[in-house]
């Protein structure tokens, strides 16, 4: 009885665990496709996440690329300027130094057109220099000598430019003599006659004073 149970429970045994087999196939085929799938997305934002990393290196590289151009092109400009700067104040030292060196010779060439003057000159019209009118104008007004001086150089002198200014200091002595002429003889007329006596030997005592020895 039992064995006939078992025989008409065998097909559908068989029945239950090819279905149960089909079943779990299925099931596998399932998992092994969303593994697939799986796979295949994960690769895919792999590739994706490969892709925006060389994006991004390249994008730095680009900007640091552009960055270095800028910066060669800035030093490139800097050192242009320099050298333009370098180069017009070299033109500005050599105008300048130009400039200095023919003002030099400017005035080399004139004082030497002027020595040629004054040696083309006759002895008696060269020119006299400052320190020499200098120490004839203080031996000139010096007391006593001074006026013998003065009549000898106006006479005799050699050089007229010489001559002509002790003449001209010699016009001053006549003129202060003729003022002193003047004084005195206001004096005799007008003055007392005691007042007078009083300056006249004031006047001996400084002519006095200018006595040697």
């Amino acid at each position: 009885m039992v064995d006939d149970l078992d025989k008409k429970m065998e097909p559908e045994i068989s029945e239950a665990a090819d279905k149960a087999e089909e079943i779990i196939k299925e099931e596998a085929s399932a998992v092994e496709e969303k593994a697939a799938e799986a796979v295949k997305e994960t690769a895919a934002e792999t590739a994706a996440a490969a892709t925006a990393v060389t994006a991004a290196a390249t994008k730095e590289a680009e900007a640091a690329a552009k960055a270095a151009k800028k910066a060669e092109e800035q030093a490139a400009k800097e050192a242009a300027k320099k050298q333009a700067q370098a180069e017009k104040d070299a033109e500005k030292a050599r105008i300048a130094k130009e400039k200095a060196e023919a003002k030099i010779e400017k005035k080399r060439q004139k004082k030497a057109a002027e020595q040629a003057l004054i040696d083309a000159c006759p002895p008696q019209y060269r020119p006299v220099s400052t320190s020499k009118y200098f120490w004839l104008g203080f031996l000139s007004f010096f007391p006593c000598i001074g006026f013998i001086a003065t009549l000898i150089l106006s006479i005799a002198g050699r050089n007229r430019n010489v001559k002509n200014f002790e003449k001209s200091i010699l016009a001053y002595y006549i003129i202060a003599l003729l003022l002193v002429l003047i004084a005195l003889i206001v004096v005799g007329i007008c003055l007392p006659s005691g007042v007078r006596e009083n300056i006249i030997d004031a006047i001996w005592t400084i002519i006095g004073s200018f006595k040697f020895g």
